[in-house]
């Protein structure tokens, strides 16, 4: 099983076995990725530690532009959001699809300690995404009342129209652009997909 692999499926022994054969730690798979970027996405706190001290790099990203941090951001990894940062993490590293940042993917989720980790360790409140949206219009279009007043807390703005966020999943059938909110509807007209979530198989290394 190759380092990746055993990165994505938390397996701490053979990620040892692994790397003490003389494995690269920056390896990537097809889609780009680093076996940092798959344990720190999946919550493998050891085996993101190891990776870390057998010098992985913290800001390596994959086709998409994902860094290690913005997975573990978006999935809720407190630990390893603040491992990642002591070691040198960018707070304000971006997407390529759609220029999201750790900040906006964690006001998506609602995950406010992480959202507060960010914010302290020097993560711009107010940047744009690539439709000039804000963390907080996330955390709106999101329904995350409770990350947006966090945000607000903070100086965020951005808070978009009532309208824009308001909608149903039932309301939005048979969607058109005039119906979605800015970022949708700029996504809809380019005919780009929500940035690649978690696969359930992993491209073969």
């Amino acid at each position: 099983m190759s380092l990746i692999r055993s990165s994505a499926k938390g397996d701490l022994g053979a990620v040892k076995k692994l790397l003490s054969e003389g494995a690269d730690v920056n390896s990537t798979d097809a889609n780009g990725r680093t076996a940092l970027i798959e344990a720190s996405w999946g919550g493998y706190n050891d085996v993101v530690k190891l990776l870390i001290e057998k010098g992985a790099d913290v800001n390596a990203a994959d086709k998409s532009g994902y860094t290690a941090i913005m997975r573990a951001s978006e999935e809720g990894h407190q630990t390893i959001v603040t491992s990642l940062i002591k070691a040198g993490a960018d707070v304000n590293c971006k997407g390529k699809v759609k220029g999201t940042t750790p900040l906006m993917l964690a006001a998506e989720r609602g995950h406010i300690k992480i959202l507060g980790t960010l914010i302290s360790n020097g993560a711009k409140v107010n940047d744009l995404d690539l439709y000039e949206e804000t963390a907080l219009a996330r955390a709106y279009h999101s329904e995350q009342t409770k990350a947006a007043e966090f945000l607000e807390s903070k100086g965020g703005r951005g808070k978009p129209e009532r309208s824009s966020y308001s909608y149903s999943e039932k309301e939005s059938k048979g969607t058109t652009k005039a119906s979605l909110p800015q970022w949708s509807a700029a996504a809809f007209e380019s005919g780009y997909d929500e940035e690649e979530g978690p696969a359930e198989s992993f491209d073969e290394e």
